[in-house]
């Protein structure tokens, strides 16, 4: 069994009588890339806090790389890595000398590892340019770069994409599966860009209201929803079939000539559903397996949609 690089149980933190995390257990392999989802107001700042050793749980245990959180803080966090929202450096400053200077409390570190761990995160060619003519995807960059130093073996990234262009997102994200694959480290990325998750993260967990509601591989997460989708023209034909159907309806989609609506069902089912809609006159011009997104998953497992107001205050 691989190691763990964060084992959390039963993990509870209150606010007054306002439980914020109500009995958390979390499982983060060593060297995978590893996705925290939750709605608004889910918890999900509260235990990132609590796994970076800034706030108390009420209850429960945390153990990273095998260590107890609480009575060996001090020196697990000696490889513990954040980056939080946007990074912020001296600007009248080069990269080099940012990171010289940031990492000084972390005792000495040679001029070869900070040289080497800004050709890690690919600005070895900018390393005796002043921060303040970098670009945001950069100083995104600088912002991995300093949280990976001394030797850090765990890295927190929170909202690692957020702002960037869609060249700066591809970089990052080629540059967080480098870091797992070639490197062996464990990288823990909360974020609301479900896409992004998806693209990069090899497991995800997902929080609502305190507690956690599913954790699973992102590829096997996916797969798991079962669903037919079709596309017709008889856009009432069809909804009123579907109301007397043995078929749940999930969703319509109507468009200016047609609809697409999807199914809850198996894709073994597609056959005798072609038939029966056929034979009800209704025309078809797609009918296939629904493939899902991990933002159709998030939304059916926590119940929200993107207009949710509630902000993540605690």
């Amino acid at each position: 069994m691989s190691e763990l690089a964060i084992k959390a149980r039963g993990v509870k933190k209150y606010y007054g009588r306002f439980a914020a995390l109500k009995g958390i257990d979390l499982d983060v392999k060593a060297g995978v890339v590893y996705g925290f989802l939750g709605p608004n107001g889910a918890g999900k700042t509260t235990l990132i806090k609590i796994l970076l050793g800034l706030s108390i749980p009420n209850d429960g245990e945390v153990e990273i790389f095998g260590k107890d959180l609480f009575l060996e803080r001090n020196e697990i966090l000696k490889t513990v890595g954040a980056v939080v929202e946007s990074p912020a450096f001296f600007e009248y400053m080069t990269a080099y000398e940012n990171l010289y200077n940031l990492t000084r409390l972390s005792g000495w570190i040679s001029k070869e590892k900070i040289e080497e761990t800004l050709k890690l995160v690919g600005l070895d060619d900018v390393g005796k340019k002043k921060v303040g003519a970098f670009s945001y995807g950069m100083k995104q960059r600088l912002g991995i770069a300093n949280a990976l130093l001394p030797e850090n073996r765990l890295i927190f990234l929170d909202e690692p994409t957020n702002g960037l262009d869609p060249h700066g997102i591809m970089g990052v994200r080629q540059l967080i599966k480098r870091l797992c694959r070639d490197s062996g480290i464990t990288v823990f990325i909360s974020s609301h860009l479900l896409a992004e998750i998806e693209q990069v993260c090899d497991y995800v967990t997902i929080i609502d209201k305190g507690e956690k509601v599913c954790e699973d591989k992102v590829s096997e997460l996916v797969e798991k929803q079962s669903r037919i989708e079709f596309k017709t023209p008889d856009s009432a034909k069809a909804a009123e079939f579907l109301k007397t159907a043995d078929v749940e309806v999930i969703e319509e989609r109507k468009h200016h000539d047609s609809s697409v609506f999807i199914l809850k069902g198996h894709e073994t089912e597609i056959p005798e559903l072609a038939r029966k809609l056929v034979a009800s006159g209704i025309s078809i011009l797609k009918i296939a397996r629904h493939k899902d997104t991990l933002e159709d998953v998030f939304v059916e497992i926590t119940g929200k949609t993107k207009t949710d107001s509630v902000s993540d205050r605690f």
